[in-house]
Formats: C-alpha cells, sequence, structure tokens
C-alpha cells in the first residue's frame, strides 16, 4: 500500500520540476516578445516599464493557466487507468 504514494510523491516532484521550468521559460520568452516588439514599433514609453505591465498582464492570461495541465493530465491519466483496469 505505501509503494503507490511512494510513486505518487515521486509523480508530483518531477511534475512539479517541470512545472516550474516550463512556467520559466514561457515566463523568458513572453518577456523577450515584449522587448522585440518595443524595439520594433520605437515606442516613447520606458522599456522596462512596458516590459513590467506586459508581464503583469501575463501572469493573468489564460497560457498562463495552461500551464497546469502538466499536473492535470498524466494525474487525471493515471486515475483512468486505475478505474478502468479495476472496474471494467
Amino acid at each position: 500500500m505505501i509503494a503507490p504514494l511512494i510513486l505518487l510523491a515521486e509523480l508530483l516532484v518531477v511534475l512539479t520540476v517541470v512545472y516550474v521550468l516550463v512556467s520559466l521559460y514561457s515566463r523568458a520568452v513572453r518577456k523577450s516578445k515584449l522587448k522585440r516588439h518595443w524595439k520594433q514599433k520605437g515606442l516613447k514609453v520606458d522599456r522596462d516599464a512596458y516590459v513590467r505591465r506586459g508581464l503583469k498582464k501575463y501572469d493573468g492570461s489564460i497560457r498562463r493557466k495552461l500551464i497546469l495541465l502538466i499536473y492535470i493530465i498524466p494525474l487525471g491519466a493515471i486515475a483512468l487507468l486505475v478505474y478502468v483496469m479495476n472496474f471494467m
């Protein structure tokens, strides 16, 4: 009984590491796109303020929330597999 719990804990640790890495990568890509957009448009506002506002918008975006699927999909697949193997 304890072995599945240990495996689940290990899976959660791995998924957390993957989540953090993907989240940092996605934020860095967004930041570089904002800087590139600022440079191409030749905007008059301060670049750092423009990037900060853009990242604040990104933090509330659906794209940021979709990264949570890193947890939902594997755990849902495992739950479905356990259900099918035991009750079908």
